[in-house]
């Protein structure tokens, strides 16, 4: 159960990181995550501004995120990993899921 959990987490750093790199290259903006379903990305007041803000934020969550998941999956998979080293990926990870909505949200509140 919990490698399936592991996966998603890493899956979603993976998803992360490939829609920073769609922002950095083509201007993309993947909105799944990044603001709730009624902020309208056309009603934007200064997109490049809400890309310059956002994108090392996302990225910093992207590793995060992908780090998280795969010490889940190597403790299960590949060797143990000794439970601080665990529990300070989950806190982590934790600290930086709560910054990283606040920061969203920050975001949408100044570029909205």
């Amino acid at each position: 159960m919990w490698s399936l959990v592991d996966v998603i987490f890493a899956g979603s750093g993976v998803y992360m990181l490939y829609s920073w790199f769609l922002m950095k290259t083509t201007g993309e903006i993947k909105t799944t995550f990044l603001m709730s379903k009624d902020v309208e990305l056309r009603k934007c007041k200064d997109l490049d501004g809400y890309k310059a803000f956002i994108m090392p934020k996302l990225l910093i969550f992207g590793l995060v995120t992908l780090i998280y998941g795969a010490s889940g999956l190597i403790n299960t998979y590949v060797m143990p990993l000794p439970m601080a080293v665990y529990v300070i990926c989950m806190i982590v990870f934790m600290a930086v899921l709560v910054w990283f909505a606040v920061q969203s949200k920050k975001g949408v509140k100044r570029f909205w």
